[in-house]
């Protein structure tokens, strides 16, 4: 198996992080890889906030957890039978920002494709990531300010809004790929 495909086999949903700090070349190096991927018609339809103040990750987290208790008990239950820290101690948060393009729903698709670059480079940098739409709660809680503070304190360009959340760090254990199904593989010859 090559290099590539062993990295897409190892990537997995991390939910423990250490404390370590990951190094601004490898914030670089992931975030550079991330913006290497496709868009549709070259648009590159994103702004992305590279954060690891711990005040402000705390203060999203917070905000998210916010709504996320008031709205989705079984959400809650799920995070809490994983040790109940909403970001599982990563030490970066990026988020992603999109501007709506005319093509339909192409930066979505857009996103998920930096998305997929971002955790694929962390992970053939030893580190782990979860793609985290928790992430998003903080910016769609209609009771409070909190998305718009947010996206001004990242600046958001006019028109960009939160898209999802990625967290990231050094693995505190290890973990598994989610089960491959290849059941929805269909092949037409």
């Amino acid at each position: 198996m090559n290099e590539t495909l062993q990295i897409i086999a190892q990537r997995h949903s991390c939910r423990a992080f250490t404390d370590e700090p990951i190094s601004r070349a490898d914030l670089e190096t992931i975030t550079k890889a991330g913006v290497q991927a496709p868009s549709s018609r070259g648009n590159a339809p994103w702004y992305l906030a590279v954060i690891t103040n711990r005040a402000l990750i705390d203060d999203i987290k917070a905000s998210a957890w916010g709504l996320i208790q008031r709205h989705s008990p079984e959400s809650v239950e799920r995070i809490n039978s994983r040790g109940g820290d909403l970001f599982y101690n990563a030490q970066a948060l990026i988020i992603i920002a999109t501007r709506p393009t005319w093509d339909f729903t192409s930066e979505q698709f857009d996103a998920g494709l930096l998305t997929e670059n971002i955790c694929l480079a962390a992970t053939s940098l030893g580190l782990g990531s979860c793609i985290c739409g928790f992430a998003t709660q903080a910016w769609r809680d209609v009771k409070s300010d909190d998305g718009e503070r947010f996206s001004k304190a990242l600046g958001f360009p006019p028109g960009y809004a939160m898209t999802v959340g990625i967290l990231l760090g050094h693995p505190a254990k290890d973990g598994q790929q989610h089960p491959t199904d290849t059941s929805t593989i269909h092949y037409f010859e």
